[in-house]
C-alpha cells in the first residue's frame, strides 16, 4: 500500500457535535457535511463518536430521536493515529479493529476522521497499477508479518470491509461478498 500520510486523504474538516446536542441536530449536520459519523467532543477532547449505524439502531429499537443527545447513543471514540501515519497504518488499524475509521489527532486536537470510503481511493490507485509513492524497506518484525497483515488488504467500495483480493466491477472495487453473481 502506498505510504501516503493521514493528512493527505483527509478529505474534510470533522463534524464535532457536544455531549448536550440534540441528536436530530448532529444527524442534520452529519447529513449536510456528507458523513457517516460526528465526533462528540467535551471541549477540545474527543469522549465519542455517533455514527450512523447507531442512530439507526436507536430508530429501530424504538426510541424517539427528539428525546435523546448526542451522548445518550455515542460509543467511544474510534482509535486515533496522528497526521503523520500512513494509509496503510490506518487500513490496518481498521482491520484490528473492524471500526471503519481512525480519528486523526495529536496534541494540537483532533484533525478529522479517516474512514475506509478515505482510503478505498488510494487502493484502487495501487491496485490499477499507478505508481505508488516511495517507502522505507521493511523491518525485520514488518517482514515477518507483511504475509498476513492488514496493510496488505484492500478496502471495499461497497462494504468497506478489508479483504485481501479485490475484483474490478463496473469500475468499482469489490471484496469477494460484494461481487455479483
Amino acid at each position: 500500500m502506498t505510504q501516503l500520510a493521514l493528512r493527505d486523504v483527509l478529505s474534510q474538516e470533522f463534524v464535532g457535535v457536544s455531549e448536550s446536542d440534540e441528536l436530530l441536530d448532529a444527524v442534520e449536520l452529519m447529513r449536510a457535511e456528507n458523513t457517516t459519523s460526528a465526533v462528540v467532543l467535551r471541549g477540545t477532547d474527543p469522549v465519542g463518536v455517533v455514527t450512523a449505524e447507531t442512530v439507526m439502531d436507536l430508530l429501530l429499537d424504538g426510541h424517539d430521536p427528539n428525546a435523546v443527545a448526542a451522548a445518550d447513543v455515542m460509543d467511544g471514540p474510534p482509535e486515533s493515529l496522528s497526521l503523520d501515519a500512513s494509509v496503510a497504518d490506518a487500513a490496518d488499524l481498521m482491520g484490528r479493529t473492524g471500526d471503519p475509521r481512525v480519528l486523526v489527532a495529536d496534541d494540537d486536537g483532533v484533525h478529522g476522521v479517516v474512514e475506509a470510503r478515505d482510503v478505498a481511493p488510494t487502493v484502487e490507485k495501487q491496485l490499477r497499477g499507478a505508481p505508488a509513492a516511495p517507502s522505507a524497506p521493511p523491518t525485520g518484525s514488518e517482514q515477518a508479518n507483511s504475509a498476513d497483515s492488514y496493510s496488505e488488504q484492500g478496502v471495499c467500495e461497497s462494504c468497506g470491509g478489508l479483504a485481501h483480493e479485490l475484483v474490478d466491477v463496473n469500475g468499482q472495487l469489490l471484496c469477494p461478498e460484494c461481487q455479483p453473481v
